[in-house]
């Protein structure tokens, strides 16, 4: 949060760099997740707010409802999986597959957007080696795995976020001394007869 009211003045150069932050932030998620989307409906989502409080202003970035599992991960019930918090900090995932496993009908779905289609290993006990495997058969392998192993963090907002943060403070006051030095210009102005 940002100060927001001092001495009543105009903040239009920090609300002008507040939009420009969020608006970078936004295409730093959005080139993280453009490597790991199959669909990009994630990225597409990825949007903020900025809102005007009583102690200054706040930034509210929003994604779809299971872009907080893509960001902070998901820990399996054998492997645990970690995020980079906003401070830079490695955490622990909040979200633990437990007894439950993805549903395979999303999986299916996804395998067939990225165009994967599964084969049995050669020297398989029922020789089918080589042969391709039906999607579901292939889903209920990668479900089964992601409950174990988890989803990977991508921290597409808190990473961006943790890299600019000292960038963002020393613009953040920049656009704080000219907005006084505006308001001052605008208040007091001498004029010589």
């Amino acid at each position: 949060r940002i100060m927001a009211s001092l001495f009543g003045l105009r903040y239009e150069n920090i609300e002008r760099f507040l939009e420009s932050y969020a608006k970078y932030i936004i295409r730093q998620g959005q080139s993280i997740l453009a490597k790991n989307s199959a669909t990009g409906r994630l990225s597409d989502s990825l949007d903020f707010t900025i809102f005007k409080t009583d102690e200054g202003y706040e930034i509210r970035f929003t994604a779809a409802a299971y872009g907080d599992f893509r960001d902070k991960g998901v820990s399996g019930n054998i492997s645990k999986r970690y995020y980079y918090s906003i401070d830079g900090r490695r955490k622990s995932s909040p979200y633990r597959y437990v007894n439950k496993q993805p549903p395979v009908s999303r999986l299916v779905d996804w395998l067939s957007v990225k165009g994967i289609q599964g084969r049995y290993k050669k020297g398989d006990k029922k020789k089918r080696g080589g042969r391709f495997m039906k999607k579901e058969s292939l889903a209920y392998l990668i479900a089964r795995s992601i409950k174990s192993k988890g989803i990977k963090a991508l921290s597409f907002y808190s990473q961006p976020i943790s890299y600019s943060f000292g960038r963002f403070k020393t613009e953040l006051s920049q656009n704080f001394a000219k907005d006084i030095e505006a308001d001052i210009e605008n208040k007091f102005s001498i004029k010589i007869w």
